[in-house]
């Protein structure tokens, strides 16, 4: 066989940086819009109100599990992450090249 299996851990990183960094702005926005939504349902009441307030519920609902399977990507691409190098650094000293970096 050939071909050779590849992990670019610096690719990895960035894409862990990326997913951490969207659900940072995720759970930045969803905290300003649920602020803006309670001024508004603290002033506003009746059948369109309730409405409102039940459909926000699940929505709220929805973006958190959407913050907590980004959050389950992140931490699985670090420990991808982790996986890789600490199977490199296994292979590289069974091959008497501790120390070096796999190209």
């Amino acid at each position: 066989m050939t071909d050779q299996y590849r992990v670019d851990l610096a690719h990895l990183d960035a894409v862990t940086a990326k997913v951490a960094a969207l659900n940072s702005f995720v759970t930045d926005s969803l905290t300003e819009l649920d602020q803006r939504i309670a001024t508004v349902q603290s002033t506003w009441n009746g059948a369109a109100a309730d409405a409102h307030a039940t459909a926000h519920a699940e929505w709220v609902a929805a973006a958190a599990r959407m913050t907590e399977g980004l959050d389950k990507m992140r931490a699985a691409a670090a420990a991808a992450h982790a996986s890789y190098e600490s199977g490199t650094a296994a292979n590289l000293a069974m091959l008497g090249r501790s120390g070096q970096v796999a190209q």
